[in-house]
């Protein structure tokens, strides 16, 4: 059995999160002493308001309002960040990890805003920050793509990186319901730490990748830069398309690195039926890896709820007291070595599903390919269906595009839109 060793540790904030993890850590220490010889003590609890109404399993003991009993406590050699937000967290973290204190961070937002001021000042510090259970869920892939696939060429990695919005997805998909339906579900709400509209409009999931991007490829970059689009777009006519075509809906996240640029985006697509990624569903995530190598390679779990962050906390605190007590060598975090700028979202290119909603009559479907070609859009495949209206014979034209610039699209849409035969606005979606 291996020798006890007492690692201390703080943690910041008592929320939804933090209780959660209060509640995992305090199932789970024993164990983990057993496994490891780690024993895991939680030593100081800090919180903004001393007299808020707490679960009566939290020893009170442990909460204070000052950061300074940890701060001037040298036994506490790691901080588990689950307040949130950037300030007042931020200040808090700086001074943390100022005092030589290690870092794991659940702090999603924090992370996607400062990580390369915060690896640089822990750089300086030679302290660790461990940021993956700020993306949410329980799959280990900065630690597959940094230590893994070290010696792998990473071409792109596509991520479902929002288990809030693969759910939704999934019950509009299988249940035929609207995005307005699906959010009226009691399930929904029960999911995460919260739910808003950064979960379903694409926020979420930036934040997610330019944490990614930042540990993983070492660019700079906020996630404010970072081209989202969310799931409002997508009608129940959309899904209905994807299903008879063999497609589903996913909403992706993606990083590609090209000999002079990255593409980092986020937006919904249509994978087909046959892709892995298509069956993901429900609140789990997944990344669909792209090596020299290895060829793809994929990594798939739950996405959210307080029991997969709690497993990568524990993970990264029990990683963290094995480098303290015997390996304590501090590698530096290497983020500044990509200067690579990131592509605009006009100059991807991509695969593309258009549909254009337009009269029914003779020499339709000419002139749109016309104006496609005119673009210099190469078309795969053209579809067209009819049906009456009261107003009107009415039909749709179904077009699969082959790579294409996307610059290109926007003028192709553009074109197409204020020709006469059009009666609706004409939809696209990216393909995978």
């Amino acid at each position: 059995m291996p020798k006890k060793k007492t690692v201390n540790f703080a943690l910041l904030g008592l929320g939804k999160l933090g209780s959660g993890f209060y509640n995992i850590w305090s199932q789970k220490r024993e164990k983990i002493k057993e496994r490891t010889g780690l024993d895991l003590n939680l030593k100081k609890i800090l919180v903004k308001n001393l007299h808020f109404k707490r679960s009566k399993n939290i020893d009170k003991s442990l909460i204070t309002t000052d950061l300074n009993d940890i701060i001037n406590d040298p036994s506490i050699k790691i901080a588990v960040d689950a307040i949130g937000g950037i300030e007042p967290t931020y200040s808090i973290i700086k001074k943390l990890i100022g005092n030589k204190i290690n870092l794991v961070s659940a702090n999603r937002m924090l992370l996607a805003s400062k990580m390369h001021e915060l690896m640089d000042l822990a750089n300086k510090n030679k302290v660790a920050i461990m940021p993956e259970p700020s993306l949410g869920g329980g799959i280990p892939i900065i630690n597959t793509l940094q230590r893994d696939l070290v010696a792998n060429q990473i071409h792109s990695v596509i991520g479902i990186l929002s288990g809030t919005s693969n759910y939704i997805l999934s019950e509009m998909t299988r249940k035929s319901l609207s995005l307005k339906e699906v959010l009226k579900s009691p399930e929904i709400q029960n999911m995460g730490e919260s739910l808003s509209m950064i979960d379903y409009e694409g926020s979420d999931a930036a934040q997610k990748v330019a944490i990614l991007a930042a540990s993983s490829f070492g660019i700079d970059i906020n996630f404010l830069h970072v081209y989202a689009e969310g799931l409002s777009n997508i009608s129940k006519i959309d899904i209905y398309y994807a299903d008879k075509f063999e497609y589903e809906f996913k909403l992706l996240a993606i990083i590609k690195e090209h000999a002079e640029q990255f593409e980092i985006r986020v937006h919904p697509a249509l994978i087909p039926k046959y892709h892995p990624l298509s069956l993901v569903i429900g609140e789990y995530n997944a990344y669909y890896i792209q090596t020299d190598l290895l060829g793809s390679y994929m990594l798939y779990g739950k996405g959210v709820g307080i029991e997969s962050v709690g497993s990568l906390i524990l993970r990264d605190i029990v990683a963290i007291a094995s480098n303290i007590y015997h390996t304590p060598v501090k590698f530096d975090y290497t983020l500044a070595r990509n200067k690579k700028p990131v592509m605009p979202i006009e100059d991807i290119q991509s695969s593309y599903y258009l549909r254009f909603p337009c009269l029914d009559k003779p020499g339709v479907i000419g002139k749109i390919t016309s104006a496609l070609g005119r673009y210099n859009i190469n078309i795969c495949s053209a579809h067209a269906e009819s049906y009456k209206k009261p107003s009107a014979e009415m039909g749709h034209v179904h077009i699969f595009v082959d790579k294409a610039q996307e610059k290109n699209i926007y003028k192709a849409i553009d074109h197409i839109s204020k020709l006469d035969i059009m009666l609706d606005k004409i939809k696209y979606y990216r393909i995978i």
